[in-house]
């Protein structure tokens, strides 16, 4: 497989059967250990009499479904604001794999994945969004995974839980193999109700300048 046969019209996008895979941030959200929960205070409400509703919001810049540039972990490298739509604006595949515990190198390669595709894993991690405290027994990625992909040249690739990697591996081989290429990561997606196959997948972070990562809403159009 690999690219689209055809040019996607505006008419198509108004007919496609879209799937909101971006994660509802609250306190409840999950977070990676350590890291400050998704909060929300009010600054201002009608209810009490004020003109309008406003709020602020705390959070980190990987909190919930979000984007990671190059130079969250590339000295150099390149910052969220300077990512490229091309990179995650486009033909995407989801790919389900129902595993325990990790996917390898060998696990993709039967997959005919192709230079420039966007590349989300479907997993059981999208279940774990239903539980607030950070679950250790993620499915993850591993080294040789990321070089395959690496390798094929893919724009970017999506996971369904806060991590690509396995949380022991200190190294974060991943994120090193993967960014440094200039490919891509979207982490915190949730892919439960998308059915395996192919998509435009339509993602956007905050622009945010010289951010290492930003909070994205993601979707995923069958066209």
């Amino acid at each position: 497989m690999a690219e689209y046969d055809k040019k996607i019209q505006l008419e198509d996008l108004m007919r496609a059967n879209i799937f909101d895979i971006s994660v509802p941030l609250s306190p409840d959200t999950p977070v990676f250990p350590g890291q400050e929960r998704f909060s929300r205070r009010i600054l201002s409400s009608m209810a009490k009499g004020d003109r309008a509703d406003v709020s602020q919001l705390s959070m980190t810049s990987h909190t919930g479904t979000h984007v990671d540039s190059p130079s969250h972990f590339i000295k150099g490298g390149l910052t969220i604001d300077e990512v490229p739509f091309q990179r995650i604006v486009g033909p995407a595949r989801v790919f389900e794999f129902d595993v325990a515990e990790k996917i390898d190198g060998a696990d993709l390669e039967p997959l005919d994945i192709q230079k420039g595709e966007i590349v989300l894993f479907k997993t059981r991690n999208s279940t774990l969004w239903k539980v607030r405290d950070f679950r250790r027994d993620y499915v993850y990625l591993t080294k040789e995974a990321a070089r395959y992909l690496a390798e094929k040249e893919v724009h970017a690739v999506g996971v369904d839980y806060i991590i690509p990697e396995a949380l022991d591996d200190l190294e974060r081989p991943v994120h090193h193999i993967l960014l440094g290429k200039n490919i891509i990561l979207i982490e915190g997606l949730d892919l439960s109700t998308v059915p395996q196959g192919q998509y435009l997948l339509i993602c956007l972070p905050l622009k945010i300048i010289g951010g290492d990562a930003a909070p994205a809403r993601a979707i995923l159009a069958k066209v």
